[in-house]
C-alpha cells in the first residue's frame, strides 16, 4: 500500500509539476511571438520604404518618357501649325468674319493652295487652345498677374491678354502727313511714384517730341528747351514746370496729412503728361498723339542691364566711320562737366577716342551743359538736349545688338527698371507694333531738328536772354510767338530729306520779264526750301538773256538739296561759280532765264 501510495504521489507531483510548468511555457510563447511580429513590423516598414523609393523612380522615370514623348508631340504640332498657316487664316475669317485674321503669330512660309479639310480647322482650334492652356498655367502659377501688372502699369490699365493676341502690325495714330507723334520726357526723381522724396523730383528738364513715319522709315527729334518762358503756376514761368503744376495737389494732399494711394498718383500723372502734351503741341504746332514719362532710373538701369553703351566724341567737321554713335561737342579739347551731386557724376572725355559708359556716366553725358567749369557744351541746355538724344539712340542700338529673348537675366532687370519708372498712354493693342519699330534701325537713324544754332551754321528760332532778372529761352519773334517755329517744324516734317539740310538759296532773275525770282522764291518756298533773297542777275557772266535756268552749287556738302534741285529744274548743276556770284552768301544759287515754265 505504502509503495502504491508513494508511486501515486509521486505521479502525483510530477502531474503537478507538469501543471505549474505548462503557463511558463505559454507565457513565453506569446513573447516569442510578439517579438516575430515586431520583427515583421519592421521588415514590412523598410520593405514599404523600398517599395516607395522603387515606386518614386519608377514614376519620375515614367514621367521623363511622357514628357519627352509630349515634346516631341508638340513639335510635331507646332510644325503642322506652320505648314498650314493658309488655314489658319481661312479659319479665322470665316468663324470672326475679321480681316485682321493675325490673332496669334505664325511664322509666314511660302505654302502651295491646298483644298480646305475639316482637319486643318481641328488644327487651329487645337492650337488656339493650347494658347489658351498656357494662358491658364501661368495664371495658376501667378506669372499671368506679375505680367499682366507690367503691362497695364505702363500702358495706362492694359492686360497681358491685349499684348498677346494684338496685331504686330496695329498701325499707330497718325497725323495728315501719316506722321506719329511721340512726347518723351523725363523727371528728375529717382522713384516715379514718390517724387515728393526729391527736391525738383517732377521737373521735367528733358523733354522731346520724336516723329516717326511707320511707312518710310523716317524718324525725327527735335527738344524744347526746360527754361522756355511760357505760363505756369508759378511766377517764373518755365516749360519744365507744367508738368509740376498738374500734379502738385498730390503735395497739397501730403502736406495736409491725407494719405494718397499709389492710383491716385497716377491719376495726377496722367493728368500732368496730358497738360505738357498740350504745351508741346501749342508750340511746336503738331499733333501729340502718344507719351512716355521716364525717369534718371530708367536710364540708368537699362544701359546698365544691357551691358552699358559705346560712344565717339567729335568736334567740328570731324567724322566717325565706326560703329559706335559719334557726339559732337563744341570744343576742340573733347568733354567735361565738373557737376557734382548725390550721384557725383565729374567727367572729361577727348575727342577721337572711344568710350563705354556704364548708366551713370551715360547719364552724366545726358546732363552736361559746361557746369561749374566745364567744357564742350557750350550751347548749354541745347548741347544738353542733344546729348540726350545720341545718347537714347546709342542705348537702342545696343539694345537691338543684345540677344534679350535668350538673356533672361538681363531681360528681368530692364522689365524691372521699366516696370518701375515708366509711364505711356500706348494701347496694350500697340505694343507690338512699338517694339516691332524699336527692333528696326527707324531709331538709330533718328535726325535731328535743331531750334537753335549752336555753331553758326544754321538758323536759330530761339534766344536766350534776361527777363526781371531770370535767365529764360524765347522764340526769335518774341516771348509767345510760335509762328515761325510751326513753319519750320512743319518742313522738317514734310517727309522730304533736303529739308533737313536747311540749304540757303539765292533766286536771281535773268529774263527779259519782270517779277520772276520773286514768285520762283515763293514757289520754292512752299516745297520746303529756305530761300533766303531773290534779287536780278549781274549783267555779266552770261547770266542775263539766256534760255532755260541754270543752278549753281556753292556747298558740295549738302547732297539732298543738290539732288532735289537737279531733279525740279532737270538742269545739271555748275559747281564753278561764276566772279559776278561770289558775293553771295548762300549754297546754291538758281538763275531763271527766258523761256521757264515751272
Amino acid at each position: 500500500m505504502s509503495s502504491g501510495k508513494s508511486i501515486d504521489g509521486l505521479q502525483r507531483r510530477n502531474s503537478s509539476v507538469k501543471v505549474a510548468t505548462a503557463p511558463k511555457k505559454r507565457q513565453n510563447t506569446k513573447k516569442t511571438t510578439a517579438a516575430k511580429n515586431q520583427n515583421r513590423k519592421k521588415i514590412g516598414i523598410a520593405d514599404s520604404k523600398k517599395d516607395l523609393k522603387r515606386t518614386i523612380a519608377e514614376q519620375e522615370s515614367l514621367n521623363a518618357k511622357l514628357a519627352s514623348d509630349e515634346n516631341k508631340k508638340v513639335k510635331k504640332k507646332i510644325k503642322e501649325a506652320d505648314e498650314d498657316t493658309s488655314a489658319v487664316k481661312d479659319f479665322l475669317s470665316e468663324n470672326y468674319n475679321d480681316d485682321s485674321t493675325d490673332l496669334i503669330d505664325i511664322p509666314q512660309k511660302a505654302k502651295k493652295k491646298k483644298d480646305k479639310k475639316p482637319k486643318k480647322k481641328r488644327k487651329v482650334l487645337k492650337r488656339v487652345l493650347i494658347a489658351l492652356a498656357i494662358i491658364l498655367v501661368l495664371a495658376g502659377g501667378g506669372i499671368y498677374l506679375y505680367l499682366n501688372d507690367f503691362v497695364a502699369q505702363i500702358t495706362d490699365g492694359g492686360s497681358i491678354m491685349g499684348l498677346i493676341f494684338s496685331d504686330p502690325d496695329t498701325p499707330l495714330e497718325k497725323d495728315s502727313n501719316g506722321r506719329t507723334n511721340i512726347l518723351v520726357f523725363g523727371t528728375e526723381g529717382w522713384i516715379m511714384d514718390r517724387p515728393e522724396l526729391y527736391d525738383g523730383g517732377d521737373l521735367t528738364d528733358s523733354m522731346m517730341l520724336i516723329s516717326i513715319n511707320q511707312d518710310t522709315g523716317d524718324a525725327k527729334a527735335v527738344s524744347l528747351p526746360r527754361d522756355l518762358k511760357t505760363s505756369t503756376c508759378t511766377a517764373s514761368g518755365k516749360l519744365n514746370e507744367v508738368y509740376y503744376c498738374n500734379y502738385s495737389e498730390v503735395y497739397t494732399k501730403i502736406n495736409s496729412g491725407q494719405k494718397v494711394s499709389n492710383e491716385e498718383k497716377q491719376k495726377y500723372e496722367k493728368k500732368a503728361a496730358e497738360a505738357l502734351m498740350q504745351k508741346f503741341e501749342e508750340i511746336l504746332g503738331v499733333k501729340v498723339h502718344y507719351r512716355v514719362h521716364v525717369n534718371w532710373q530708367a536710364v540708368v538701369q537699362v544701359i546698365d542691364a544691357i551691358g552699358g553703351i559705346d560712344v565717339v566724341f567729335t568736334y567740328g567737321n570731324q567724322t566717325w566711320k565706326g560703329d559706335e554713335i559719334a557726339i559732337k561737342t563744341t570744343d576742340e579739347r573733347g568733354i567735361a562737366d565738373m557737376s557734382y551731386d548725390y550721384i557725383h557724376y565729374n567727367f572729361e572725355y577727348k575727342n577721337g577716342k572711344v568710350y563705354h559708359l556704364d548708366g551713370k556716366k551715360a547719364l552724366a553725358v545726358a546732363r552736361a551743359r559746361n557746369a561749374f567749369g566745364g567744357y564742350g557744351a557750350s550751347g548749354g541746355n541745347f548741347s544738353r538736349e542733344y546729348f540726350q538724344q545720341r545718347i537714347i539712340e546709342a542705348m537702342v542700338k545696343k539694345a537691338r545688338a543684345s540677344n534679350l529673348t535668350s538673356d533672361l537675366v538681363s531681360a528681368l532687370k530692364i522689365k524691372e527698371a521699366v516696370g518701375k519708372n515708366l509711364r505711356t498712354n500706348f494701347k496694350d493693342t500697340e505694343l507690338k507694333t512699338l517694339l516691332k519699330l524699336a527692333d528696326s534701325d527707324i531709331l538709330t537713324k533718328m535726325e535731328t531738328i535743331s531750334l537753335y544754332d549752336t555753331d553758326g551754321s544754321g538758323t536759330s528760332y530761339l534766344t536766350m536772354g534776361m527777363i526781371d532778372n531770370i535767365s529764360y529761352v524765347y522764340p526769335m519773334a518774341g516771348v509767345g510767338q510760335y509762328d515761325q517755329i510751326h513753319d519750320y517744324i512743319k518742313k522738317n516734317l514734310s517727309g522730304k530729306g533736303y529739308v533737313t539740310e536747311n540749304a540757303k538759296i539765292v533766286v536771281l532773275n535773268g529774263s527779259d520779264a519782270n517779277g520772276v525770282a520773286k514768285n520762283e522764291k515763293n514757289d520754292l518756298e512752299d516745297e520746303g526750301f529756305t530761300v533766303t533773297q531773290a534779287a536780278n542777275a549781274p549783267e555779266k557772266d552770261d547770266l542775263r538773256g539766256f534760255d532755260g535756268v541754270k543752278v549753281y552749287q556753292v556747298n558740295s556738302s549738302l547732297t539732298k538739296t543738290a539732288k532735289a534741285l537737279k531733279k525740279r529744274y532737270n538742269v545739271k548743276l555748275n559747281t564753278k561759280i561764276p566772279d559776278s556770284l561770289k558775293e553771295y552768301d548762300c549754297d546754291f544759287i538758281v538763275v531763271i532765264g527766258n523761256g521757264y515754265n515751272n
